[in-house]
């Protein structure tokens, strides 16, 4: 298949992740992958074609979209669509395509796909993994309701209608989806979970460290979805009896990060480590013994944080403090029995979680149950075969 992907930031080829593995992935099934990337100023003055890893990549000169307040987010995003398309249509438009694939976040993408499915014929896919604008609401950005809510939502709407498939992270994905667009035809929804390409584990992969002070990491995106506020207070919580059997170690940026560091300088328990390099954040993975996923507890729509994969990879067990809604805690808890998950205002349930993983042979076996779930289900080969089947491919048997 040719394929045109849809992105607001450059996969990075060479390392690991769910979109730079799915890319790679696909071009080494055969397929030809053409990203349109929207880059702001600073990296792309001026649109231009480039080849990295044998995938081609269209940088749009597009407004700022990360690292910037939220009005002048907002601003650019709706600055985004006319850009995108308008380069599409100056650069592509004599090429064919079999399908355009893209991710929300943003909900802005729709009159770039419509035009790709009028000039191409192709088929849409969308893969979601957030349901915008009902996560800003749910976080208090906007008002349900308001203007600014109603416009999105439109586009959100609009978005969904023009996609021939919408793949979702998860069940509770799927069934929040069909509950809140009832309009949307059942046979248009999928399962899509997030995958990565699964390597072979390190030998320090299968060591097991007993030590005095287990690490927990908490590494990604430090703002306000990741619960940065209740992660702080656990930090600070000294009155439990383990409270001097852990370290935790903190790392990444955002819009909380300032504070979040100031919090760790002033307490003896705690690491910052500012944002590092992928190759250099999976050595400090390697080196803690539990991670952790933590999403704001106001939220409403069940979500899988990518960032499990990754602890699944290297046999971490997790300790996930979540909003209720999610079905994070049903793969932690049950299907795949790799971790704990507490509410992310409950901060003595957080330490209860941390006293019951203390235990070295309980981690170990969470930690080894994630890795053999993640081999199982959640290998980017399933990404492929969907795209595939649903891409109206049929893939040539030797």
């Amino acid at each position: 298949m040719d394929i045109l992907y849809l992105t607001l930031k450059k996969p990075d080829l060479t390392e690991s992740g769910i979109y730079p593995d799915l890319i790679n992935a696909l071009t080494k099934a055969g397929h030809n992958v053409t990203v349109v990337l929207a880059d702001n100023p600073v990296n792309t003055p001026h649109t231009v074609m480039i080849t990295e890893q044998g995938v081609r990549i269209l940088k749009v000169t597009t407004g700022e979209l990360f690292g910037v307040n939220f009005i002048k987010k907002g601003i650019n995003t709706l600055l985004l669509e006319p850009k995108l398309k308008s380069a599409v249509e100056e650069n592509l438009k004599s090429e064919h395509f079999d399908m355009v694939l893209y991710a929300t976040p943003p909900v802005t993408f729709a009159n770039v796909v419509c035009y790709c499915k009028k000039t191409y014929g192709c088929k849409s896919f969308l893969m979601l993994k957030d349901i915008f604008p009902q996560n800003a609401v749910d976080i208090g950005l906007f008002k349900e309701g308001s203007m600014i809510h109603r416009f999105f939502r439109k586009k959100e709407k609009r978005l969904y209608e023009l996609s021939d498939v919408i793949g979702c992270m998860s069940k509770g994905n799927m069934d929040y989806l069909k509950a809140h667009n009832p309009k949307l035809p059942d046979k248009k929804i999928i399962l899509f979970p997030n995958t990565i390409k699964v390597h072979p584990m390190k030998d320090s992969g299968l060591e097991f460290i007993m030590r005095k002070k287990i690490r927990l990491l908490f590494g990604g995106n430090l703002g306000k979805p990741q619960a940065v506020d209740h992660l702080m207070k656990v930090i600070k919580y000294n009155k439990s009896p383990v409270y001097n059997k852990v370290e935790f170690v903190i790392a990444g940026n955002g819009s909380e990060a300032d504070r979040v560091k100031k919090i760790c300088e002033e307490c003896d328990n705690a690491t910052f480590i500012d944002y590092l390099p992928p190759a250099e954040y999976n050595e400090l993975m390697e080196k803690c013994d539990v991670g952790i996923v933590s999403l704001d507890v106001r939220f409403t729509i069940p979500n899988y944080p990518s960032r499990m994969l990754a602890y699944m990879s290297m046999a971490k067990p997790m300790i996930a403090c979540t909003d209720p809604n999610t079905d994070v805690r049903n793969l932690l808890t049950e299907e795949a029995n790799c971790g704990l998950w507490c509410r992310s205002d409950d901060v003595e349930g957080f330490w209860d979680c941390i006293r019951e993983i203390l235990d070295d042979k309980k981690r170990k076996t969470l930690g080894m149950n994630g890795r053999k779930y993640l081999e199982e289900n959640f290998d980017v080969s399933r990404s492929v075969e969907l795209l595939e089947r649903y891409g109206g491919y049929i893939r040539e048997i030797d």
